[in-house]
């Protein structure tokens, strides 16, 4: 489906008559990802997360979630919030190449698309909004311009776009509530503000709870990620962050437990992926130029391309421009960039479906191989230096392939419709959306499941 033809069909459903949830005993959710917390910090003891522990004790908790691939933030949020893989919900990476308008296109902070030009699929929120549902997302990856929220902040480190895509009029009800957003677009996304980024996510998140009895709301928490790209996970100032992280999620379950949510919410927390260390750098745009695929011109400014990288951390895009020469390019690109020190694995479109990525006959934005690394290494867009370079130091990355444990992400439920003490084994990202669904009393087609296992069989639909 073309993104116009999906637009025009989702205007449809949001337009069509809203038909209302079943009757169901879980009036509110709230669904926090926590960005870059390991489901490893949950039994890491030198983690200090009492609140996460005690939620994971009196409700449900995975040994890990198995994230979409890339694991990075863009693809991950918007499988959880779909129950699709990105070759379904078209979120394939946090930036990737477009072969037909022959530029980069960056998803990481909605800076051009909206989300229904963004996402191919109905979102659960979107299922929600339909059914009578009021919804809020404080800052969701790709929801700018959402018809099916009520509330947003959008997702961003740029002024213009929280002043184009927050909700019109709730930054100065916000103020009027003491709660300042007008400095979100200054403080960007750099290290130095994100606690008190999170600090006041998570006071608009209790503001939509206390003041407008939001039934669904999406909370974005950061600090963890940012943290570990600079110094690496599992290090004292990871722990700090997780440690911080765990603060904000207790006030969360506190403002659950107050009338009228006590009794009648659910609360699931999540992340996106995990992270992995790292001290040096591939840079396959490198190779590429040394075999005349890139030319660039002066201070190494790209001028010509046949065949392009875009970096997603521990994996990497391979995109072939030349079309008379492609079988010939790839096959040689596969075996050049095979030899790369810290490359694991090359793959093939063949390859790509057991990935959840998309085949590139069918997606402009779909690479031709796909690389892949480990702890140690991370992948980089630079077309000048070496090929495999010193990173400046220990730091942290994400985006590999999701199945080893350094890359499980976290799942915990509490609250009402969730049985207590459930131990899940492995579960995957796109499970969450139909489960939260289920719990509305609403039904989603996904590429997951209901995990059933971990629900009440009591006032559950």
């Amino acid at each position: 489906m073309s993104r116009l033809t999906y637009i025009l069909a989702l205007s449809l459903f949001v337009a069509a008559p809203s038909a209302r949830a079943v009757d169901r005993q879980v009036r509110h959710i709230v669904l926090v990802s926590v960005d870059g917390l390991s489901a490893s910090y949950l039994t890491d003891q030198r983690a200090n997360m009492p609140n996460l522990r005690s939620m994971a004790q009196q409700g449900a908790s995975a040994e890990g979630m198995i994230t979409s691939f890339p694991s990075v933030t863009w693809p991950s949020h918007t499988s959880l919030i779909t129950g699709t893989v990105p070759a379904r919900h078209g979120v394939i990476g946090n930036a990737v190449w477009n072969r037909k308008t022959h530029q980069e296109v960056k998803y990481i902070g909605d800076p051009v698309l909206t989300k229904d030009e963004a996402i191919r699929v109905p979102t659960l929120y979107d299922v929600a909004h339909n059914a009578g549902l009021s919804t809020a997302s404080v800052i969701w990856p790709c929801s700018n311009g959402a018809k099916t929220l009520n509330w947003i902040i959008p997702d961003s480190n740029k002024t213009e776009i929280h002043a184009r895509y927050t909700t019109p009029g709730f930054a100065d009800e916000l103020a009027d509530a003491g709660i300042d957003i007008s400095k979100l677009g200054e403080w960007g996304w750099g290290k130095q503000h994100s606690t008190n980024r999170d600090i006041v996510y998570t006071q608009v998140t209790k503001h939509l709870l206390s003041q407008h009895k939001v039934e669904l709301i999406l909370l974005h928490l950061i600090t963890p990620d940012g943290v570990e790209h600079g110094y690496g996970p599992n290090t004292p100032a990871a722990y700090q962050a997780v440690a911080e992280s765990d603060q904000r999620l207790g006030e969360i379950r506190d403002a659950l437990q107050q009338p009228p949510f006590a009794g009648n919410s659910t609360l699931f927390i999540v992340s996106d992926h995990g992270f992995a260390p790292y001290e040096k750098l591939i840079r396959p745009n490198v190779v590429l130029k040394e075999l005349g695929l890139i030319k660039t011109g002066e201070k190494n400014k790209v001028t010509e391309r046949s065949a392009w990288c875009v970096a997603q951390g521990g994996s990497a895009f391979i995109y072939v421009l030349n079309n008379e020469q492609r079988a010939e390019i790839t096959d040689t690109l596969a075996r050049k960039l095979a030899d790369l020190e810290g490359v694991i694995a090359v793959m093939h479109p063949a390859e790509f479906t057991k990935l959840g990525v998309p085949h590139p006959d069918r997606n402009p934005e779909a690479p031709h191989l796909v690389l892949t690394t480990g702890p140690g290494y991370s992948f980089d867009n630079s077309v000048k230096g070496d090929s495999v370079t010193d990173a400046g130091g220990h730091k942290g990355s994400h985006g590999h392939d999701p199945r080893p444990d350094y890359m499980h992400a976290t799942f915990v439920a509490v609250g009402k419709g969730i049985k207590p003490g459930t131990k899940l084994e492995f579960i995957r990202n796109v499970d969450v959306a139909p489960t939260i669904a289920h719990l509305l009393g609403l039904n989603m087609d996904s590429d997951g499941r209901v995990l059933t296992e971990a629900l009440t069989t009591g006032g559950v639909p």
